[in-house]
């Protein structure tokens, strides 16, 4: 008995002792607990206010209002959300809002410097951004951003070969549409595509 007591007595002089620390602790963890909880309905409703704008933004599109929509579509691809910062830039690039080819660029940049966008998502706007580059002939920047896909097992790397290939094809550079064209040989891809791409290489073994 005396010693169910006596660790009774320890265990309070144990508490008081180390009180500050255990307060501390659990203050700590109320803090965070609150912080969590502001920090996840804060980003809903910034998802949730994004959301809203990229729907107006669409309205601004319906009723013609070409340079409202670019403002608010700007605006969502600097907010960098995963989902409708990209589809913010699409609609920008498919409607001509913007003119400056150097400011679409930097579009793509700050679309690309978003963490959570899934990684064939990323692979699918770097492809597009080739695309765009592409009609100002910056090779080596198309090289640049599709060879890693190329060399990868993403679902973009036939579609990433076969618009290089076509590249070269275009300028008359066969010697290297071949390689391109070569890689799609090697893969599992459609009869008709099979056919189109040997129908090149016939033309380009011919020259």
């Amino acid at each position: 008995m005396n010693t169910e007591i006596q660790k009774k007595e320890n265990f309070k002089d144990l508490i008081k002792k180390y009180s500050k620390i255990i307060y501390l602790i659990i203050l700590i963890f109320v803090i965070f607990g609150i912080s969590y909880t502001w920090f996840d309905s804060n980003n809903k409703n910034k998802k949730i206010k994004i959301s809203e704008n990229f729907i107006e933004g669409k309205v601004l599109l319906q009723n013609k209002k070409l340079s409202g929509a670019k403002e608010v579509f700007v605006g969502i691809i600097n907010e960098k959300d995963n989902i409708y910062s990209p589809l913010s830039l699409f609609l920008i690039i498919d409607k001509n809002l913007e003119e400056d080819q150097n400011k679409i660029i930097n579009y793509f940049d700050l679309v690309l410097s978003i963490k959570d966008i899934e990684e064939e998502d990323r692979n699918s706007i770097i492809l597009k951004k080739a695309i765009f580059i592409s009609e100002n002939n910056q090779e080596e920047d198309i090289l640049n951003l599709l060879n890693p896909i190329i060399n990868s097992e993403s679902v973009w790397k036939l579609q990433s070969a076969k618009f290089i290939g076509d590249y070269y094809f275009s300028k008359k550079q066969f010697k290297k549409a071949k390689e391109y064209y070569s890689i799609l040989l090697n893969e599992e891809i459609e009869t008709s595509e099979v056919n189109e791409i040997k129908r090149k290489i016939n033309i380009i073994d011919n020259e």
